[in-house]
């Protein structure tokens, strides 16, 4: 057929035609799940909004580039003395010097990087670009000179500014008392610190803080300075930090790869999984299910829509296997999940059970191997002709740091592990996130009744 005008203009309206299905397709193929989210009560039924579909995320990296930054104020020094022989190295010491060196020589960090925080004689954040032996220097022989400490705020967003502009993850050293020379910003240190750290929320990133404590000697100097501006210590323990701030799955490489043996203080602030992998376990002898319930697909691997039917005498119950192993660890933890998860029915009435952890014979088992984690559900009634049972995990906001903070740092011998403001701090962080949604995954079966 001769190219004409008329067939010129319909080849192109018939390719911007298939571009455009092209591009719809490649937009729904992104999303992770649609499925219903709720906080509805286990025994509760619930009117479900389907989640917006998003991105999914992306693997976690082989290796990462790495910043660390240390401070150096006056207020440290106690967690540094000088080694000496017969002389135990603190805990901060100890803990440090791994830190360091799995930064230096570990397999999983590319690039690095070594900053000592402090602040100058004008009060502005300096951050000091150090060799790794210099900075390992600092930890084993002490601080010497006098070194003001950086205002908590103006120290986070100097150091999250350069780990933007190299593309690392930061991780910030700090017993993160604050101590501003303007006093006014004691009342509004949640939003200096939501200030801070804004480009975290801009950027997507995530942020990870670690709580630990350590035996401090020397001079150490509270945010409150009354009745006392200063005091001596000798091995009172002491709280100090560390904040693991970037992308997601690049802040797990660190806290799992490099940091790996975490303190029980752990708090995660951005972090999110819309792809979970699961499925209803149906055919396993160790997991076998009760009363009338059956995979909707015969062949479906994994099963995400079962047909199933309560009778009053015997509910319908089965095991929904999770690959968690993509959380933070301490979300893995099973008394974690057996205190947070939530089942919640739409159509149905649905309970947790259960929660179990694979053990070595399920990690044996081929077809189980996939799952870290297997939840028991019950379902004891159907309200609906079908309907959805979600297993979610909500934010929660971690109980430790309200016990770690206090209003009232001067004396921590007689209040210890204690941190001045600490749960504002977590408050400023906390308000980056406030458009995040309610659950850290949502996993949800579809279900039908069975005839």
């Amino acid at each position: 057929m001769p190219v004409t005008k008329y067939t010129r203009n319909l080849y192109v309206l018939l390719f911007c035609t298939a571009l455009t299905l092209s591009g719809c397709y490649t937009r729904q193929s992104e999303g992770d799940e649609t499925d219903p989210t709720t906080t509805a009560p286990a025994q509760e039924e619930e009117r479900v909004a389907p989640t917006p579909a998003t991105k999914t995320p992306a693997a976690a990296p082989e290796k990462v580039d790495v910043n660390v930054y240390l401070e150096i104020s006056n207020g440290m020094k106690g967690f540094m003395p000088t080694a000496a022989a017969g002389k135990e190295a603190t805990g901060f010491q100890q803990n440090l010097l791994k830190l360091l060196s799995e930064v230096q020589d570990g397999r999983y960090v590319a690039e690095k990087g070594f900053y000592l925080a402090k602040e100058d004689a004008q009060s502005r954040p300096v951050l000091d670009s150090v060799s790794y032996n210099t900075m390992k220097s600092y930890i084993v022989s002490g601080i010497k000179d006098d070194v003001r400490g950086t205002p908590l705020p103006a120290m986070l967003k100097a150091a999250l500014q350069k780990s933007l502009d190299q593309g690392a993850v930061s991780v910030i050293v700090s017993d993160f008392i604050h101590g501003p020379s303007d006093q006014g910003q004691f009342i509004s240190l949640d939003a200096d610190i939501r200030s801070s750290l804004r480009e975290a929320e801009h950027q997507d990133l995530a942020i990870a803080i670690l709580g630990n404590t350590s035996g401090f000697f020397g001079t150490y100097h509270p945010a409150v300075k009354k009745p006392e501006v200063r005091r001596t210590l000798n091995g009172e323990e002491i709280p100090y930090y560390i904040w693991v701030i970037g992308k997601q799955e690049e802040v797990q490489v660190v806290t799992n790869k490099v940091l790996r043996n975490l303190p029980p203080q752990q708090a995660y602030f951005g972090f999110e999984y819309k792809s979970v992998p699961y499925s209803a376990l149906l055919k396993e002898k160790e997991f076998r299910p009760a009363g009338v319930v059956y995979c909707s697909s015969r062949n479906a691997d994994p099963c995400t829509s079962v047909n199933l039917q309560p009778e009053k005498e015997e509910p319908v119950e089965f095991t929904i296997g999770l690959d968690l192993s993509g959380l933070p660890l301490s979300m893995q933890d099973e008394a974690y999940l057996e205190r947070n998860l939530k089942v919640a029915g739409n159509g149905s009435r649905a309970r947790l059970v259960s929660v179990k952890a694979a053990d070595e014979n399920i990690k044996a088992t081929p077809d189980l191997a996939k799952y870290s984690h297997f939840v028991r559900v019950q379902v004891p009634q159907l309200t609906a002709n079908s309907g959805s049972i979600a297993v979610q995990l909500p934010q929660v906001f971690p109980t430790w740091i309200n016990a770690w903070a206090t209003d009232n740092d001067n004396n921590p011998a007689a209040e210890p592990k204690k941190t001045y403001q600490l749960d504002k701090i977590a408050d400023g962080v906390q308000a980056l996130y406030r458009d995040q949604g309610d659950f850290v995954f949502n996993s949800t079966i579809q279900f039908n009744k069975a005839d």
